[in-house]
């Protein structure tokens, strides 16, 4: 998975300009505008697009606010930041947000299962992932709990694992995709027909030649010079 950069940072268009006066101002810190924070969370949260509906700096503050004044925290917000970051095409967002989190914090059960979900997907193990979000654990508990309230959850982890096969395969068995992206086979010739790719009457998927997944021969070239070469020569003459 691609790790953080500057972009991360960079001002969302959807931004309100009293956030960002709070982010790069004196009162970045005060406790009193953690409600401020929290509700711009949410409106975060409501907005399914993925190109502004994660503004990774207002939600450090906000956890960096909940590690000043433990307190006030709110596990539910610490859940919903944290699930927004999963989906960032930004990897390392999720860390960053995890650095600012107690060991306690972390046993909390959501949080708890944003961290396996976490290694599932950094181990590239996607059919695991649905199955522990839409599976997993007991049965009385709410398997979608943890992305409760975040629109567009399953639409921007597809666009991530996606991203993944189209970097890593040339060709692919359709069924292969669908497990991976928690389609049915429908949804995924839909898929295909989408980006263009093609499908075999087998049901094997194209898909475009890209750096990351273009088979390239690797020559190995090896200097010897000629005091080695003598010596070489000499020792299997002795043999």
């Amino acid at each position: 998975m691609a790790s953080s950069s500057s972009s991360s940072f960079a001002r969302p268009s959807t931004r309100p300009d009293e956030i960002h006066s709070l982010l790069t101002g004196v009162e970045r810190y005060n406790p009193q505008n953690i409600g401020m924070l929290k509700a711009y969370l949410a409106h975060q949260c409501a907005n399914p697009d993925p190109s502004t509906n994660h503004d990774l700096m207002a939600n450090l503050a906000l956890l960096k606010m909940y590690q000043f004044n433990p307190a006030e925290l709110d596990v539910d917000a610490v859940r919903r930041v944290l699930a927004k970051a999963l989906i960032s095409p930004a990897q390392g967002d999720f860390n960053l947000c995890l650095y600012l989190l107690s060991d306690e914090i972390c046993k909390t059960a959501p949080i708890d299962k944003l961290l396996v979900l976490r290694d599932y997907l950094e181990r590239a193990e996607f059919d695991k992932f649905w199955g522990e979000m839409y599976g997993g654990g007991d049965e009385d508990e709410d398997d979608e709990s943890v992305v409760d309230g975040i629109a567009g959850f399953d639409s921007g982890l597809r666009r991530l694992i996606l991203g993944e096969i189209t970097s890593t395969y040339q060709t692919i068995q359709a069924k292969l995709v669908g497990t991976m992206v928690n389609l049915d086979e429908e949804a995924v010739l839909r898929l295909a027909k989408e980006h263009g790719w093609g499908v075999s009457e087998t049901g094997v998927v194209s898909l475009p030649l890209k750096a990351e997944n273009e088979a390239r021969a690797t020559v190995i070239s090896e200097s010897i010079k000629f005091e080695q070469l003598t010596k070489i020569l000499a020792a299997a003459n002795s043999v």
